[in-house]
């Protein structure tokens, strides 16, 4: 289940504005260069202050998986792992967030216990990290499983007004990660991703089916350019709780403004896709019994 975490937390006072107003999110198709933390931070510095520069109500940004070190060479991807909370990009990050007001998601290598590696992604604010999600579906077709522990928990936190859980790329292709944090009460899922081609209409679609599967907002960053093992060139979008694409593609940036009320309204309308879930089959009373 999703480990759902209320109340007040580092940042949340912080940020300025009053809880629940509409604000705009940046998903940054970016292309990190394998292996350089130090430059990627940077970069990701340059275009985060550039699109708040643009856009001052911006509240949340997304970069792609693993952006840290990039999604290039796993085997060696063990280098660049860092601790979720005291690591250089934490620590990057948290001082970005501090200095402008946002809320980062990001994907990094994480150390693990016994010298494990998990597929991480932070969400960090104004008070530093706010939630750290481990990546549960590893992609069997790649060197992932041999890389990557498997995560589990998966924390929804208030951040920027809003209710917000954590996914990364593979995971968008399975119905459970977003439709678990939305039955926790997320209401916006953030996505770091790397989803190579030639696959990237599946990306869009998968992003497009996990909102309006939940009713909710979904936000992915994708990785673009060229490596070594694929090739990565669909960028990624924010998607409303129809599952409509709502984001302008402002070069690297797909920028969106948020409604806070926009899933609430649309479930009144709609229908609730959370709450009708199982409610005419059984789901979750016993063995399903076909009657032919």
């Amino acid at each position: 289940m999703a480990k759902v975490i209320r109340g007040d937390f580092p940042g949340v006072g912080e940020h300025g504005g009053t809880p629940r107003l509409p604000g705009s999110i940046a998903t940054l198709n970016l292309g990190p260069e394998p292996g350089a933390v130090g430059e990627n931070l940077r970069l990701a510095g340059r275009a985060i202050r550039e699109r708040c520069a643009r856009g001052p109500s911006l509240r949340w940004v997304v970069l792609p998986e693993l952006f840290t070190c990039g999604y290039s060479d796993l085997g060696s991807v063990h280098r660049y792992a860092e601790d979720a909370v005291s690591g250089l990009s934490a620590r990057f990050f948290a001082g970005l967030a501090r200095e402008l007001g946002i809320f980062v998601a990001y994907g990094f290598p994480e150390s693990g216990p016994a010298g494990g590696v998990f597929d991480s992604a932070n969400l960090v604010g104004p008070g530093g990290v706010v939630a750290t999600y481990r990546k549960r579906n590893l992609v069997e077709t790649t060197l992932e499983y041999r890389v990557f522990a498997a995560g589990a928990d998966l924390p929804v936190v208030e951040a920027g007004g809003l209710r917000v859980a954590l996914a990364v790329c593979w995971d968008l292709g399975f119905p459970e990660v977003a439709r678990e944090a939305a039955a926790g009460g997320a209401e916006l899922v953030l996505a770091p991703a790397a989803w190579r081609e030639p696959w990237g209409a599946q990306y869009a679609l998968s992003c497009a089916a996990r909102a309006l599967d939940s009713g909710i907002h979904l936000a992915s960053a994708n990785q673009i350019g060229d490596y070594p093992e694929a090739r990565f060139a669909t960028p990624g979008h924010v998607y409303g709780p129809d599952g409509a694409r709502i984001s302008e593609r402002l070069g690297a940036a797909s920028v969106a403004p948020l409604d806070p009320n926009a899933s609430e309204l649309w479930r009144s309308s709609y229908g609730d896709t959370l709450a009708d879930r199982g409610r005419f089959v059984g789901i979750g009373e016993g063995p399903l019994v076909v009657v032919s």
